[in-house]
């Protein structure tokens, strides 16, 4: 990845995000961050930030899939909520294991799960839906602004096949609470620095200034 004053351009884009995120609120950056990234970034370092939201998403499921809030009390869930925590798990574990695969086999090194990244603070069932909500939000228009940078058609492949199951799971947390699944007829791509925006209450790693 390439560095500026000793960063990495994972890390300015990080701190460039939790700042905008901090002056004007997730809300209001919403409408304004749907653009096409500003800078090229390698077709490596896309896969690797897009695997870093599959371990955003796997770290989530498995949080709901545990049946215990952040104060450490039983949460327990409906059987049919159950099997959904479970499903979402194991397919977000799929997504792990088709990109790092092939972040491999295109010569890249995958980047390392580590759950202290992403901090999941919720203690009703509603608040988890919700978070999922917004994180799958985020992923597909991250994997939306990524695909079409993407150039080798393995990649593309993958991404779009993935993309499309994402859409399925905002779907399924959505409807619990009878929200709306597809709110709007288009769902445009994110900048990296727009779906780090959309997840910084989530993301551990904004607060240590690391993302590597």
């Amino acid at each position: 990845m390439g560095e500026e004053g000793g960063l990495s351009r994972g890390d300015v884009l990080i701190k460039g995000a939790a700042g905008a995120g901090a002056l004007y609120g997730l809300g209001a950056l919403g409408p304004h961050v749907r653009r096409a990234l500003a800078k090229t970034e390698s077709e490596l370092e896309t896969l690797n930030f897009l695997l870093w939201f599959e371990y955003m998403q796997a770290t989530l499921y498995g949080r709901g899939n545990s049946e215990v809030n952040d104060k450490k009390e039983k949460l327990p869930l409906k059987p049919d909520e159950k099997a959904l925590m479970e499903l979402l798990l194991e397919q977000e574990r799929q997504h792990i294991g088709a990109m790092r695969k092939l972040i491999e086999k295109l010569g890249g090194k995958p980047k390392k799960e580590d759950k202290s990244e992403f901090s999941f603070a919720f203690r009703f069932n509603e608040t988890l839906y919700v978070i999922a909500e917004v994180v799958e939000g985020a992923a597909i228009g991250a994997y939306n602004g990524a695909i079409p940078l993407l150039k080798s058609e393995e990649a593309r492949e993958l991404a779009s096949s993935i993309v499309q199951v994402e859409g399925r799971h905002a779907a399924m947390v959505t409807a619990p609470f009878h929200g709306q699944p597809a709110p709007e007829a288009f769902n445009l791509g994110l900048t990296q620095e727009s779906a780090i925006v959309y997840t910084v209450q989530y993301t551990a790693a904004l607060l240590k200034g690391t993302f590597k």
